[in-house]
């Protein structure tokens, strides 16, 4: 793995490998003049830097010699996946230690699941793992009420099926256990849309009871206690094809 320290990139780069936001939101940060390099904002996207330049966002300096961390939350059911809620419902930074500094996190959980989240201190990790083209796995268990899918509708959505003009992706999905009225299914999707599993039960009158993520690529829950926070290790595969896209 090549050390950044030894050359320059694009300050929107350094900030996304800092851990500072996505690669797109440091851009943003950029132009709307809220960072500096040696004491001069800058608001150029094609400034270079170097771990030589000092730079500051927000009155910190920003340093870029951290090495890759990855860590996972147990997420409980009522917790949103945001920085703040202005009606002051409780975000998972209110749970997630402080201690652990600067991070990102790794695609979203609703308000009402819960299980794996991924956090990292380096954007390149956040960006690699949630953009669709990287078909990264993610494996839920899902407890839904109403009635048992047919086969016919079980390949519908193994097929990717459209609701309301809104096409899906395919899924895969097996039914686990039932219990009269009650199911769980195992889900498996390389897309993170907005209540993708419960829009999709939905269509077939089924209600979403209960939605654990229990995996996200090479990444696990196994025996983690519910509310959790755990360091990770990171593959070398997955640092070495996350550099590259």
């Amino acid at each position: 793995m090549s050390d950044r320290n030894d050359y320059y990139q694009r300050l929107s780069k350094f900030l996304a490998y800092s851990g500072v936001a996505s690669r797109r939101q440091s851009e943003t940060l950029i132009l709307s003049g809220k960072i500096k390099v040696n004491g001069v904002i800058v608001t150029s996207l094609s400034q270079k830097v170097s771990e030589k330049d000092i730079i500051f966002y927000n009155g910190k300096r920003i340093l870029n010699n951290l090495k890759p961390r990855i860590w996972i939350y147990n997420k409980p059911a009522g917790e949103l996946c945001s920085d703040f809620d202005p009606s002051g419902k409780k975000t998972v930074f209110d749970s997630i230690p402080k201690k652990i500094g600067r991070i990102c996190l790794v695609g979203r959980l609703d308000l009402n699941s819960e299980g794996l989240l991924l956090l990292t201190n380096k954007g390149y990790l956040k960006r690699y793992l949630e953009l669709p083209k990287n078909k990264i796995i993610r494996v839920y268990l899902v407890k839904a009420w109403g009635r048992e899918l047919t086969k016919k509708n079980l390949e519908e959505i193994r097929s990717g099926i459209e609701i309301s003009q809104f096409q899906y992706a395919p899924m895969e999905i097996n039914l686990i256990s039932k219990n009269r009225n009650s199911f769980w299914y195992n889900f498996k999707l390389t897309e993170g849309k907005n209540r993708e599993i419960r829009n999709v039960l939905g269509h077939y009158e089924l209600k979403v009871k209960k939605l654990i993520r229990i995996s996200y690529g090479e990444f696990s829950l196994n025996d983690q206690k519910l509310g959790e926070v755990l360091e990770v290790p990171i593959s070398q595969s997955l640092l070495k094809y996350a550099e590259k896209d």
